[in-house]
């Protein structure tokens, strides 16, 4: 336990987690209102927020700005808010943008009767009441619930019933006509789950369609295939918004609590527990293909605590499942490269009822979708205001006060300290680097390697005519020398003596030029592990010079670290075009790995070359930019095994192409180089 304790002890010395403060550029404080900044400065105005002027999306967002305003009696959100229900109505109380023709365009009225509530302006009262009146001819089922659009013929949709009663029920409690108000409210919210429940899951259907002949309909039943994550989750909302401001004396409210407590239920059941996350497909978790969706966990987030509040739910049973969900829909949020801000992954952009399973599952995932920026407010808004401290427990991007670098193009070896270059020294196509326990820097110079004080005293220096791109200082005092040309491996006592030296070039071959390694490093087994970059793989030798394992790197391996559970780290070039970090067990078989595919919008990675890895944080690898690269990225990242990113070092002046990197104050037992 104290030895523990001193690892972490010796991490904490080698990052300090970023402030509050930092945000754009890091994680914000309060993901909250991180999210809200971002849309904000995105779409200075609401009426510009996807993808049209007046519909749900503004709706959806502007009522979750409401909450924060609320809590946080910050004035710019009021302010945002109250812009857009100027700009959408006119001063004679006539709507500018609102048609009517889907209950998508009631939703943003909510927004309407908010701003009528705090201001008593006629126009925004008169602006009500057209919404009001468009329901009174609006079509409907045969029993009585809305169709989902004036053209949708006999179609409910789960999503539509949120939309439509979110304006219903707030122009019944704070303008009027409240009793049609209320009891429309739930007979659409109880004709609904009618229509739409699936067996005593708790769960409702996408949608049903009373002809059973629209595309998606089972020809027997009319109900659309399955459960979708974010359909029910606007379901989710609406039922705990309802019953919010329902009058508890209704003859209707028992059974809309009834409701919520079976769909409650089922949500809590169908969470992943590893993840906290629900999936696109909400209980087919199991099923190929199926994928965890932002958009909708954010909405059963909100759901769940706001039930909880309620007291419909018990917090005993249930608070865990919210915290869990919290932290799963914020491991979703990545800091974007190229403003500092919140980008979302992994949620639709709107989504119509599909036709089967595959479909649902294979639609095009979005960053920062029209619905996933106001879910994910909703969410992390309630959460953070219930439970304090929640971030603690979460990933938290870092700075790194202190670590020395190789620029490999421009020559230079240098330690940067609080973002500032404090030691230089020239050391030609220098590629591999180490800080030493006595303070010094153990470095390659292209032809040899040197140990210097930062003082500028040598105290080592080997020299080749070979290329010579990796080094290792071992645990008897001897210095570890890679060299590429002669293939050799040796060992050099602190005299410069080579006291053993192994050849791993082929047979037949005498020079394996320039190419022929990069990275290599001397096991504690006394077997050599090394990347070959031109051979495109990684070959561990026996102290002999004999290949015991092998495994292939098609883009040309650049460098390679023995984890302490004996799988083995590559980090992987640029030569077929797809830089990344693989991680092989001993079967060689990839059991993690990192690439552009886990960064779609930005491919930030360029050609990975040298690489730490730091115990209980992740891995911090650098990202050379030479062979002609136009399109500069971060020279440096830090990524946990979540493939979040919690630190990158930006392209600056100083620098021209970073090839290897070593933290300075972690002792030897919290990273591995």
């Amino acid at each position: 336990m104290a030895m523990k304790k001193a690892i972490i002890s010796a991490i904490a010395a080698c990052f300090i987690s970023q402030a509050a403060s930092a945000f754009p550029g890091s994680a914000p404080d309060r993901y909250s209102e991180g999210i809200a900044q971002t849309v904000m400065t995105r779409y200075p105005s609401a009426l510009n927020i996807p993808f049209k002027p007046w519909c749900y999306p503004q709706g959806y967002f502007l009522m979750g700005l409401e909450k924060l305003w609320n809590s946080t009696g910050d004035r710019q959100y009021y302010d945002y808010i109250m812009s857009w229900a100027n700009q959408v109505v006119n001063p004679d109380g006539t709507l500018r943008y609102f048609k009517g023709k889907s209950m998508d365009d009631m939703m943003a009225g909510s927004v309407i009767v908010w701003a009528y509530k705090q201001t008593k302006d006629e126009k925004f009262r008169k602006a009500a009441e057209i919404i009001r009146k468009s329901y009174d001819d609006y079509p409907r089922t045969t029993d009585g619930v809305f169709w989902h659009g004036r053209g949708t013929v006999g179609q409910i949709w789960v999503d539509g019933v949120f939309m439509g009663q979110m304006f219903l029920t707030k122009y019944g409690k704070y303008i009027g006509d409240a009793d049609y108000c209320f009891d429309e409210a739930a007979k659409q919210l109880i004709g609904m789950h009618t229509h739409l429940k699936k067996g005593d899951s708790g769960l409702l259907y996408h949608g049903w369609d009373e002809d059973k002949d629209a595309r998606w309909a089972d020809p027997a039943t009319g109900m659309a295939p399955e459960v979708w994550s974010e359909g029910l989750g606007w379901y989710a909302l609406i039922m705990v918004e309802t019953l919010d401001i329902f009058p508890r004396n209704h003859p209707q409210y028992q059974t809309l609590v009834d409701i919520t407590r079976q769909l409650m239920k089922g949500l809590k059941e169908s969470q992943d527990p590893a993840t906290g996350l629900w999936y696109q497909v909400v209980d087919k978790g199991d099923r190929q293909g199926n994928w965890h969706e932002t958009s909708g966990s954010g909405m059963f987030v909100y759901a769940i605590q706001r039930a909880i509040e309620l007291g419909i739910i018990p917090a005993a049973d249930y608070r865990h499942t919210v915290i869990n969900g919290y932290h799963g829909i914020i491991s979703k949020a990545k800091i974007s490269l190229a403003d500092g801000l919140l980008d979302l992954y992994d949620a639709n952009n709107g989504l119509g009822i599909q036709k089967d399973y595959d479909t649902y599952v294979t639609r095009p995932r979005k960053k920062n979708g029209q619905e996933v920026i106001s879910s994910f407010l909703w969410g992390t808004w309630i959460a953070e205001n219930a439970y304090k401290n929640l971030t603690d427990n979460a990933d938290t991007p870092v700075t790194i006060p202190k670590f020395a670098c190789t620029d490999y193009s421009q020559g230079k070896v240098f330690i940067f300290e609080n973002d500032s270059i404090v030691w230089q020294h020239d050391a030609p196509l220098s590629n591999d680097l180490w800080h030493l326990p006595n303070g010094n820097l153990l470095f390659t110079t292209g032809h040899g390697v040197l140990e210097m004080t930062l003082s500028g005293d040598t105290i080592f220096d080997y020299r080749s005519d070979s290329h010579i791109f990796a080094c290792q200082r071992l645990k008897n005092g001897n210095t570890f020398v890679g060299e590429c040309n002669n293939g050799r491996m040796l060992e050099i006592d602190p005299q410069g003596k080579i006291v053993k030296s192994v050849s791993i070039l082929p047979e037949g071959v005498t020079d394996g030029k320039k190419s022929f390694i990069r990275n290599a490093r001397r096991l504690d087994n006394g077997h050599y592990l090394v990347a070959h970059y031109g051979g495109k793989k990684v070959i561990e030798y026996d102290e002999n010079g004999k290949n015991v394992w092998e495994v292939p790197a098609s883009g040309g391996a650049h460098s390679v670290i023995r984890l302490p559970n004996g799988n083995t780290l590559v980090a992987i070039a640029d030569s077929d075009k797809n830089p990344r970090i693989v991680e092989y067990n001993p079967r060689k078989e990839i059991v993690w790995e990192i690439s552009n595919a886990d960064f779609p919008d930005t491919k930030p990675f360029k050609f990975l070359s040298g690489m730490q890895y730091i115990l209980e944080k992740g891995i911090l690898f650098t990202n050379w930019q030479g062979h002609g690269i136009k399109e500069k990225a971060p020279h440096m990242f830090l990524v946990n095994r979540d493939k979040k990113i919690l630190y990158t070092f930006n392209p600056r002046k100083e620098i021209e192409t970073l090839s290897s990197v070593c933290v300075i104050d972690c002792a030897p037992d919290a990273a591995i180089h």
